[in-house]
């Protein structure tokens, strides 16, 4: 197997849509209409933050299963199935039990401490939380990547496997009717598996999984749309090499147009939901694109800035919500305005979330193989 160089690109793509899942997280806590149930809720709220949230939510964890997607095969190869899972469930699925046991519980009780519920933290882990209040946080998606990899994984040592074992193919561009067959198959994915749900809407499956039903077509559409990049040599440098000019207008133009659809008001008709998940679909593939095309040409390089924020963009990702959740909190009473409070906490969220990666994550004994 031919080695490849790092491709710096997509780790700071990677780290930026890592800083992407702060800024919707705590734009949610001013959006105008945010969910009941979600953790701190200011009374200070602007319909600006609720433009933010339906903007930044559509590429970000897309964005994520495609870069998994895309190093999965090489990484695959070079340890073998048994290495690949032994490594993955190292880095993985432990995080994702550990943070589902003990740190979902501690955020999700942020909804009980900031409505003044009295009801003991003990009380709620032992009751409430394994029953009506059960969510994993952000926790999620390192169960359904750990899946997505296991099924990798049995498809590669399945007899027809030419394309996951090969070593080394031939260079194929996309062409644009790839990239409309592929928009139009995950919106219809999207309505296949959530026939009377939204976009937004959270099912719990036997405890093991917490999904949006509404997203799976997507979540498995850019994990393989990654994987199917990779073993065709996009982005290489006789591969394909996206153009972020007409990428960034469509982006734009499908950022405008999804954005109109979900503020014009609730419908649950078939027609809206076929509008609005073609209009998802198109806005996410368009950011995609856009974004390698921004990265690749602007933002490759391995300064230290990028390289800090890029190895530490998973122990970002995994603490973020124990700071930035009780911070929201204590600030409720500041009086200032929200998009101080806002900019506020980011900042402090993603420096603080980043000083315990690279201070405890990536070094306490234990932890620093998972991070």
């Amino acid at each position: 197997m031919s080695a490849q160089p790092r491709l710096h690109y997509l780790d700071n793509l990677r780290a930026f849509a890592i800083i992407l899942v702060i800024v919707l997280h705590a734009a949610i806590t001013y959006m105008s209409v945010p969910p009941t149930w979600w953790y701190v809720i200011d009374s200070d709220r602007s319909v600006v933050f609720t433009w933010l949230v339906l903007l930044v939510d559509v590429p970000i964890m897309q964005v994520l299963f495609f870069v998994a997607g895309y190093f999965a095969v090489r990484s695959l190869q070079r340890r073998g199935p048994r290495g690949f899972i032994r490594e993955k469930a190292v880095r993985l699925a432990i995080p994702w039990i550990l943070g589902v046991i003990f740190l979902a519980p501690l955020e999700t009780y942020m909804t009980y401490v900031s409505r003044g519920n009295p009801t003991g933290y003990l009380q709620f882990w032992t009751s409430d939380f394994w029953g009506p209040m059960f969510q994993q946080s952000v926790y999620w998606f390192l169960g359904v990547l750990f899946v997505g990899f296991l099924i990798l994984v049995y498809a590669y040592v399945l007899p027809a496997r030419h394309l996951l074992q090969a070593r080394d193919l031939p260079v194929v561009k996309p062409s644009r009717s790839l990239f409309l067959w592929f928009a139009l198959l995950t919106a219809g994915g999207s309505l296949l598996f959530s026939p009377g749900l939204s976009l937004d809407d959270w099912r719990s499956f036997w405890i093991l999984l917490v999904i949006q039903p509404a997203r799976i077509g997507y979540y498995a559409g850019y994990f393989m749309l990654g994987i199917y990049a990779e073993r065709h040599g996009w982005f290489t440098e006789t591969g394909y090499r996206p153009r972020l000019a007409p990428w960034g207008a469509a982006c734009a133009l499908a950022g405008l147009a999804y954005l109109a659809d979900r503020t014009a008001g609730p419908d649950r008709t078939l027609p809206s939901q076929m509008l609005e998940a073609a209009l998802f679909s198109v806005f996410c593939l368009t950011a995609l694109v856009a974004g390698i095309a921004l990265f690749k040409g602007w933002v490759d390089g391995s300064g230290p800035a990028w390289r800090t924020l890029a190895a530490n963009s998973f122990g970002i990702y995994y603490v973020h919500p124990l700071i930035l959740y009780p911070l929201a909190y204590v600030i409720l009473d500041v009086h200032v305005p929200a998009v101080a409070k806002f900019a506020f906490l980011v900042v402090v969220t993603l420096l603080g979330s980043l000083a315990v990666s690279a201070l405890v994550l990536k070094r306490a004994p234990g932890l620093r193989r998972m991070f």
